[in-house]
């Protein structure tokens, strides 16, 4: 009987420490409510003790960074106006945007994250139409080159999200106690609608800049070419008078030479000359008719009569050579007429 009072009291005192003792992850906040009411935001984790309930309950917040996207996956496409300053007309286009938030770590901003959403769903919806509000009012006071543009000083998307973020921030922290770490632009994009026009349009313009810049190639390629072709001309005109004068110089020195060579042994150069003739003109199988008194004949006619006047005796060897054949090879006839 003892046993069983003494397990029953163990019993006892373990629940009720269960009912009474509560721990607070590293990962979490607690709001201690007695009778509903707040007693106190729990910030730093541990052991903490609380009467059992129902005189007191416990509620818990995630305290690590959470990532909303706006709109969600399973919603439509939220279309925005902006202004442009080339036509004049504003355009609409799609924008999703993503949000880190947390509940701002302080026991106030937890009481008032209680009072006013009481749970993340309720947060989240609340700072999506904030974020939508601030997104839509931003974008219509600037110009859509602040968002997409090829001129980087023109594009400032830095500044852009910057002042969504202040704004969104100035409007949830002190009322929910939600804290924006960040807000960024997860997708930019046209309505379904517009899209086929504006790329037409855009098709339209670079196809204008490529021609220009085709026009302004050619142009450019044009003076090049005309640039390298009278350089060309120039150079062609300076290297044939450079060549033309180094003919002449080459001409007058070996005229000099030739006059030098000449006035030494004019006669033994008029016979060199001859033979050289003579190897030029004369090879295997060339016929040639000249008249017998041909100056090109003279050293043929001296070297025939010198033939002559030695074989006036002929010898059986000289007899021999003159009954046999005359060999292959060339063969100039002489004439006596003109």
């Amino acid at each position: 009987m003892r046993t069983a009072t003494l397990l029953i009291f163990v019993i006892g005192i373990i629940g009720l420490a269960a009912t009474c003792l509560f721990i607070v992850d590293e990962t979490e906040y607690a709001v201690h409510l007695r009778f509903g009411h707040p007693v106190r935001s729990i910030i730093q984790p541990g052991l903490y003790a609380k009467y059992p309930w129902p005189v007191d309950t416990l509620v818990r917040f995630d305290n690590r960074l959470m990532v909303l996207e706006n709109p969600g996956p399973n919603e439509p496409d939220r279309e925005y106006l902006t202004q442009d300053e080339q036509s004049g007309i504003g355009k609409n286009i799609v924008v999703t945007t993503y949000a880190c938030w947390r509940i701002k770590r302080d026991e106030t901003a937890i009481l008032s994250f209680l009072e006013s959403m009481g749970d993340r769903a309720s947060a989240e919806a609340r700072l999506g139409d904030v974020i939508v509000a601030e997104l839509g009012a931003t974008l219509g006071r600037h110009d859509f080159s602040v968002l997409v543009s090829d001129d980087p000083d023109r594009r400032r998307w830095g500044e852009f999200l910057d002042s969504i973020r202040a704004s969104c921030s100035k409007r949830v922290e002190e009322a929910y106690g939600i804290e924006i770490v960040d807000i960024k632009i997860q997708r930019l994009n046209f309505p379904r609608q517009n899209r086929r026009n504006v790329f037409e349009r855009m098709r339209a313009e670079r196809e204008t800049i490529a021609a220009r810049y085709r026009a302004e190639g050619e142009e450019l390629a044009t003076g090049v070419r005309a640039t390298a072709e009278r350089q060309r001309e120039e150079i062609l005109a300076k290297a044939f008078e450079e060549a033309e004068q180094i003919r002449g110089r080459a001409d007058a020195e070996a005229a000099r030479i030739y006059a030098e060579a000449y006035g030494q042994d004019p006669e033994f150069y008029d016979f060199l000359r001859t033979l050289e003739a003579y190897e030029k003109t004369l090879n295997e199988g060339t016929v040639a008719v000249l008249s017998a008194d041909s100056h090109f004949l003279r050293l043929l006619n001296r070297q025939s009569k010198l033939r002559s006047s030695t074989s006036e005796t002929p010898s059986p060897a000289s007899t021999e050579r003159e009954d046999s054949p005359a060999p292959a090879g060339s063969m100039i006839k002489a004439t006596d007429g003109q």
